[in-house]
């Protein structure tokens, strides 16, 4: 049993072994081909975030180029403003449109058609089309983003506006501003709508300065693990985000044909192990013991019995254990019956001690027992009266039975000895018992 349990140990250890390599090489691809989805989708979702930058810096060039306009000719006519705003709205077709307010009071809009509420309104007090008022202040100079906003509970909408100065930048010269108003939706149809791919989620999350946060698209995208991209606007912060619809995949979600293979390969190697294991065992099992009655051969026991001396510090004791008349027994009931006692006797005699001691077959019928862990020698007296009562009962063979003698001899062994010696006092020993008392039970002490 303890030779299965060792092999399946070593062929689990061999297994594992390789086990973890492949899982790390399998960790390792997978990382890779994640690293790989999401390089395909930052590379499209880059696509549309230029794409839609590209549209929205056009119309802060527009609203630059308003404020330029107006810069240089102060008194610029209504016509005038027309002209620039049809061209302006003709050129650019997200662009919806064009507003001019002097002094903060918008006076003028291209188109002007279905606008008329905005005619009048000031810019820098009151909340135009939802927006709150303007933070002018004399140091603003550059473009501000607001929106997107719902303008008319249908179309959402986003406003570039530019402050419009004259001569020197200072409060006395503010002018007014130059707005462009641009469509939401559009925006999003002509950018990322043709971009758009079944395997991705999209969402734009716009954050207006001291507005509530604005999304578009699948909030859930923002939730998962997305990859982000900042679309550049003053005054605005703007993410848009792309997230796969079904999950980041991993390669291996169905075994590929080359985990099969390794897995198969660390199967075949395992029960190789294993074989390869028990017969390693098996084998050097044999070359240790004696193969009829599994004791420890002479060779084995004594390298055994040198260990214990050299490196215990307790009293142990050697038994030498000889079956009387086994040849007789041999002639009268044949070889197989003299293998059948020397069986049961071994089993007899690992019966009486303890499973750390060690049994071996010397030669023929002869067997020697170390005894570890001895008080003194009155122990190991009483284990050789124990073994000699359990020996002597009657073997079975064949309806037969057969009856049994041994004669013992016994000593304490010390480290000072070497194992010839003390196999050779106990010897002397055992034949004195078998010569003065054979088939009793009154052993030699001295």
């Amino acid at each position: 049993m303890k030779k299965w349990v060792i092999a399946f140990i070593v062929a689990t250890f061999a297994a594992v072994s390789l086990y973890i390599p492949v899982q790390l090489l399998r960790t390792e691809y997978n990382q890779q081909h994640y690293e790989e989805q999401r390089s395909q989708a930052r590379d499209h979702l880059t696509m549309i975030r230029e794409n839609l930058q590209s549209e929205l810096d056009d119309s802060l060039i527009y609203v630059d180029f308003f404020e330029m306009v107006i810069r240089q000719n102060p008194a610029i006519t209504e016509p005038e403003l027309r002209e620039y705003g049809r061209f302006i709205v003709e050129r650019n077709a997200l662009i919806e449109t064009v507003t001019v307010a002097k002094d903060g009071i918008v006076h003028f809009v291209y188109p002007s058609d279905g606008k008329e509420l905005i005619m009048g309104l000031d810019m820098l007090n009151v909340d135009v089309e939802g927006l709150s008022a303007f933070d002018y202040t004399p140091t603003t100079i550059s473009s501000v983003s607001r929106g997107p906003f719902d303008s008319d509970h249908e179309d959402v909408k986003v406003i570039n506006h530019k402050p419009v100065f004259t001569e020197s930048i200072s409060a006395d010269d503010f002018w007014g501003f130059a707005s462009v108003t641009i469509d939401f939706e559009e925006l999003i149809e002509s950018t990322l709508s043709q971009y758009q791919h079944p395997d991705y989620s999209f969402a734009m999350r716009i954050d207006p300065a001291n507005k509530h946060p604005f999304v578009w698209g699948d909030n859930q995208v923002f939730s998962e693990d997305h990859v982000l991209q900042a679309i550049s606007l003053p005054n605005t912060h703007w993410n848009i985000g792309i997230a796969p619809v079904n999950g980041w995949m991993v390669r291996d979600s169905f075994p590929s044909f080359e985990l099969i293979i390794s897995y198969i390969m660390i199967s075949i190697i395992f029960v190789l192990v294993y074989v390869f294991s028990v017969q390693y065992i098996s084998k050097r099992d044999l070359s240790r013991t004696d193969a009829l009655t599994n004791c420890l051969n002479k060779h084995t026991f004594e390298v055994s019995v040198k260990r214990v001396l050299k490196y215990s510090s307790l009293k142990n004791g050697i038994l030498l254990i000889d079956i009387n008349d086994f040849k007789k027994i041999n002639d009268e009931h044949g070889h197989l019956a003299g293998d059948k006692v020397l069986i049961e006797s071994a089993r007899r005699m690992k019966e009486i001690i303890k499973s750390t001691d060690r049994v071996g077959r010397i030669g023929g019928d002869e067997f020697m027992i170390m005894v570890k862990d001895l008080q003194n020698e009155d122990d190991l007296e009483m284990i050789a009266k124990r073994i000699i009562a359990h020996m002597e009962q009657p073997v079975s063979y064949n309806s037969n039975q057969i009856d049994l003698t041994v004669s013992v001899g016994f000593m304490m062994a010390l480290d000072t000895k070497a194992f010839d010696h003390i196999y050779d006092l106990v010897d002397k020993k055992m034949y004195k018992h078998k010569e003065g008392h054979k088939g009793s039970m009154q052993l030699e002490l001295d």
